[in-house]
């Protein structure tokens, strides 16, 4: 069931919400203040008593207008329709939250939000009028995702209306002259001696702010403008999905639908490429995604010729990536693609890695939650890389990060360690792993097992030294023990020795921790010998729309 109830910049940027079950997400279809169109008035109102009705369970999050402050507007049909609309939900939900917001940076195909009717005006060279004395409060919409999922995740307020906006406002003339300095084009306005502002209290999300860090200081307006407008200037960004894929016929269909669908919100953004590496599948992954290959120009197909595993996939994909930012992303969908706009928002700001940090994950028992959980606390103790905890391939990396990869061609390939080591500016975004969309996993015990060891010798050389320091501990125990027995005898000769169960039991003891040793350093000796050959990490068998 879709729990977004909306289009535009709202219903789009807060996708992850999707398909959750706490929070029926209402964006709503009016947004336009200058609207006197009642049929989308009474669409709207209808749309909210049903969602209410099916959705008694949910808590109701509507999306409504700070400009119900602005005194200017109070008579206007468009506040007084947001205002219904609250009482509406006020009288009618069980539990609730109202988030009233100003002008939103973000992209739409509406031109009535001011920033959007200013752009196409500079850019198209049309004529307008300038309000000398107007102010509006503009906050970037991956901003209000952050704060509100703030408020949700922590489960902060119920019941209550919050207003979510910059802690300032800015004049439409200081905007107007942002834009020209941006777009290196004279804005063609009449200044006209108009124009006012409203105040609007922040003070229940004030301390959310600093805690997520958001800066509004200056600079604020020209970063937006950058992040949403940048393509009307310059060729739009260019974006690789990475997919490493083996036997996923049942599923990779749909996730093809719900990656292409978030990849066509970034648009014109972004243009995209999804590269699908396909492992040797032996069932018909490959001719499905043929089959997409030929619909969809985007979608690049590399084919192995014989099964090399996901790590290696990874790699291909890497190497063949052309975009300024790439995302490693499982066909399984039990990471949501829809995450990845919140990865390029973390990017956005600055970020080279955002990696998915998944501290809930659906249809894993206890038992192996449990051992990944030691796992990677106990690789992290022993390796000089520090490695998040609880995170996956899922991930997004720049291009800057993409190049330094690309140099690492070690057989023994650990990608969650590779990029920690190779370091750059870093953050988690957590996100709750949903249940495989559809089949089995491939990925047996001795494929996990095999995965562990391979983490653990990729980035530490400490086993060794443990198994040094522990002959070492053996050997000393060893040596004391004989010195107390001849002692013991020199001083009493009639004393017997006795103990056959324990010398064997010693014995073994002892057999174990040599074959350890042993083992230890013949996994080590046997990463040496792989890596000596210099063999390729991967054979091509085809590949399909790669030079496009």
């Amino acid at each position: 069931m879709n729990m977004i109830i909306g289009n535009g910049v709202i219903a789009n940027r807060f996708i992850d919400y999707s398909l959750q079950s706490s929070y029926l997400i209402f964006a709503g279809s009016v947004y336009d203040s200058t609207s006197h169109d009642e049929i989308a008035f009474r669409h709207e109102e209808e749309s909210i008593k049903n969602a209410l009705l099916n959705n008694q369970m949910s808590v109701f999050v509507y999306f409504s207008s700070c400009d119900i402050l602005d005194l200017d507007k109070a008579n206007s049909l468009y506040v007084r329709h947001k205002i219904q609309m609250e009482k509406l939900i006020q009288d009618s939900a069980n539990k609730y939250l109202i988030f009233r917001l100003p002008q939103l940076f973000g992209l739409s195909d509406e031109k009535t939000s001011i920033v959007n009717y200013l752009v196409d005006a500079i850019v198209e060279g049309k004529s307008f009028d300038l309000w000398r004395n107007a102010e509006r409060n503009l906050i970037d919409i991956d901003d209000v995702h952050l704060i509100v999922d703030y408020i949700l995740t922590n489960k902060l307020y119920s019941n209550r209306i919050i207003n979510i906006a910059c802690p300032h406002n800015t004049s439409i003339l200081e905007l107007v002259q942002c834009m020209e300095s941006y777009f290196y084009r004279s804005a063609k306005y009449n200044l006209v001696d108009k124009g006012a502002s409203y105040y609007i209290d922040i003070s229940e999300t004030l301390e959310i702010i600093t805690k997520l860090n958001i800066n509004f200081k200056q600079g604020y307006i020209l970063k937006a403008i950058n992040k949403y407008f940048r393509h009307l200037i310059n060729k739009p960004l260019l974006l690789s999905v990475i997919v490493p894929t083996y036997n996923e016929e049942h599923g990779i269909e749909e996730f093809y639908r719900r990656t292409k669908y978030v990849l066509k919100i970034l648009e014109p953004r972004f243009d995209h490429e999804i590269i699908f590496v396909n492992d040797f599948s032996t069932d018909n992954t490959f001719d499905k995604l043929q089959a997409l290959s030929k619909i969809d120009r985007c979608v690049k197909l590399i084919d192995f010729s014989r099964n090399f595993g996901n790590q290696i996939a990874i790699t291909a994909g890497i190497d063949f990536s052309r975009g300024d930012l790439a995302i490693i992303i499982d066909d399984d969908l039990q990471d949501p693609p829809e995450v990845m706009l919140n990865f390029i928002a973390m990017w956005s700001i600055g970020f080279k890695v955002v990696y998915g940090v998944r501290p809930i994950r659906q249809g894993v028992n206890v038992f192996f939650k449990l051992l990944a959980k030691i796992y990677y606390r106990l690789i992290n103790r022993l390796s000089d890389t520090k490695i998040p905890n609880d995170t996956g391939d899922f991930r997004l990396i720049d291009r800057m990060v993409i190049d330094k990869l690309k140099l690492m061609r070690e057989g023994n390939r650990y990608y969650r360690g590779m990029v920690a080591w190779v370091g750059f500016s870093q953050i988690g975004c957590t996100y709750e792993r949903d249940k495989r969309y559809a089949g089995k996993s491939t990925f047996s015990i001795k494929n996990y097992i095999n995965f562990a060891i391979q983490g653990l010798t990729s980035f530490t050389d400490k086993p060794l030294y443990i198994v040094s320091l522990l002959g070492a501990c053996i050997a000393g125990i060893g040596f004391l023990l004989a010195s107390i027995l001849i002692v013991n005898k020199i001083i009493d000769p009639s004393i017997s020795i006795r103990g056959w169960t324990s010398l064997v039991a010693i014995a073994v003891f002892l057999g174990g921790i040599q074959l350890l040793s042993i083992g230890t350093i013949g996994v080590y000796i046997g990463m040496i010998y792989r890596e000596v050959k210099g063999r390729p990490l991967y054979i091509i068998d085809k590949t399909t729309n790669l030079n496009e």
